[in-house]
């Protein structure tokens, strides 16, 4: 498959090849694509080829920086920002899900256009997948549940990443509890289809993570990813 995958933005959408990252950026009513080439493809290339390290290959080439981010923010030191105390009676593992439950669900609630695109951006790349055609009428009318989304690879991603973080060494093992849960959800997803998971990761895309979009950016999405399979 030539475009391996994509992510939403506040205000459009990214799909990348092995080569290439595409994006398109919708603004006032205008659709702006920019193209950009991959830095060490070669490497990408070789990280490809090797169970463990081709999960955290995918991930950086649809982006380096939300990667960055992602990791950093499992490894901040929750404990020095919330102390615990005789009063909440908490301990220092349920404060750090209760700290990532809580900006998790700020996302959901004001995030809402980020959804939307992320929503044109399934229903493109299902269309795409399938081999049927990026028209309006036919991307409108795809499901906005993707199989190729990263939340089937947070599903059993999480739990890990959770556990992991409460070590002292959070940093690499987070990259490994990473790695891991890409090989599950490569193998479940492409040949056994880890039915629970599936159905985990499905729910959380069609009522938390997805929200039907418009057909402007609908046709944002559609135009990006056309331009992507011009570069797989």
């Amino acid at each position: 498959m030539g475009v391996i995958g994509g992510r939403a933005h506040i205000n459009g959408v990214t799909f990348a090849t092995n080569t290439h990252v595409v994006r398109g950026r919708l603004s006032k009513g205008m659709i702006s694509i920019r193209v950009r080439r991959l830095p060490g493809v070669r490497i990408f290339m070789l990280m490809d080829k090797i169970p463990f390290a081709r999960g955290i290959s995918s991930l950086l080439k649809l982006d380096i920086k939300l990667f960055l981010c992602v990791i950093l923010f499992f490894v901040i030191p929750w404990d020095w920002l919330f102390p615990a105390t005789d009063f909440w009676g908490f301990n220092s593992g349920w404060k750090s899900i209760a700290a990532y439950c809580f900006v998790f669900l700020i996302l959901v609630v004001s995030l809402r256009r980020l959804w939307q695109f992320h929503g044109a951006e399934h229903k493109a790349y299902n269309i795409y997948v399938s081999g049927g055609e990026l028209s309006l009428k036919s991307v409108r009318g795809a499901s906005r549940i993707s199989e190729h989304c990263g939340t089937n690879l947070a599903v059993p991603a999480i739990p890990i990443v959770l556990l992991l973080s409460f070590t002292n060494l959070a940093l690499p093992l987070i990259m490994i509890a990473l790695a891991i849960s890409y090989e599950i959800f490569n193998r479940s997803f492409r040949k056994f289809r880890l039915r629970p998971v599936k159905f985990v990761a499905g729910m959380i895309q069609k009522y938390i993570v997805t929200v039907e979009p418009t057909d402007e950016q609908i046709l944002l999405a559609t135009a990006t990813l056309s331009k992507a399979i011009e570069y797989s």
